[in-house]
């Protein structure tokens, strides 16, 4: 008899992957725990000692590192709609979707900021501006009890996409650090990401926040290293096989005449909810084309 076979998908970084300032509406929140999605709720997860790990009905509240919850973020809306397809009969052959979602607003992964490879380790919980969390070993932590997570549940099982969603709060960074120091610091957090996990599809999102890069920097300095960030994840791409790039400037929202290229909200940062929802419809629609 065959095992069950499940689908894992991840989405990292900082406040896009969160779903920052983007709440979700009382009727879009996901307010009983879903039947075939499935998340690591921060009560069970957020720790560096535990041996295993505890999935639970994904409820829109499973982000393990800070507390923001309901929001419009990717794998809010993939969850919805993961189960919605389901429920309607349509995606029979969509499996379980396990989420794993790490991620906190304004952490990039150079010095001073909380993804930096070499930081002392810390887990501080809390929201925005009290989460106080090492997120390359807390990452490093749950990948590598996934593994064993889903040999205990008899569960076969296959990652579907590691999304990386940052790059933002790396851009204040002087540009000659960035181009001696940002390449190795990268390849250190994904070398060691493709070994816990065996090599899956790696996205990496590129940025696209141009209006917001030249209100706030007269000088051009922080849009250079915006280019620059994003010529870097086409490096990437190159280096790794598994690897691949994701430009929201492909997304039918973008027009280039609209402030914030009618990507954003009005902060100009932030991902609007239709991005997201769209970000996700297009994940689900790769596991299940339509016929």
């Amino acid at each position: 008899m065959n095992k069950p076979k499940a689908a894992v998908w991840i989405m990292l970084g900082q406040s896009n992957a969160v779903g920052h300032a983007t709440p979700m509406s009382e009727e879009d929140r996901i307010k009983t725990p879903l039947k075939n999605v499935f998340g690591l709720s921060r009560k069970d997860n957020q720790s560096f000692t535990n041996t295993r790990l505890v999935w639970s009905g994904y409820d829109g509240c499973m982000n393990l590192a800070e507390e923001q919850d309901h929001t419009y973020s990717v794998p809010n809306c993939l969850a919805k709609a993961w189960q919605q397809h389901i429920d309607a009969g349509n995606a029979y052959d969509l499996p379980d979707l396990y989420i794993v979602q790490i991620a906190i607003g304004s952490q990039g992964v150079t010095e001073d900021f909380m993804w930096y490879p070499e930081r002392e380790k810390k887990l501080i919980p809390g929201k925005l501006h009290t989460a106080d969390i090492s997120l390359f070993p807390f990452t490093e932590h749950i990948f590598s009890l996934l593994e064993d997570s889903f040999r205990q549940m008899g569960t076969e099982y296959e990652i579907i996409g590691l999304h990386w969603r940052g790059g933002e709060s790396d851009c204040v960074k002087p540009t000659p650090y960035l181009e001696q120091h940002l390449k190795a610091t990268y390849l250190r957090i994904f070398d060691r990401f493709n070994q816990l996990l065996r090599c899956p599809p790696l996205i990496l999102h590129k940025m696209a926040f141009f209006d917001y890069m030249r209100a706030g920097d007269p000088e051009g300095k922080m849009l250079r290293n915006m280019n620059y960030i994003n010529d870097l994840f086409d490096a990437l791409q190159q280096h790794y096989p598994n690897a691949s790039t994701f430009d929201p400037k492909a997304l039918p929202q973008y027009d280039p005449n609209l402030r914030g290229g009618g990507l954003v909200i009005q902060d100009l940062i932030h991902y609007s909810p239709s991005v997201n929802r769209t970000v996700a419809e297009q994940i689900l629609e790769q596991q299940h084309p339509k016929q």
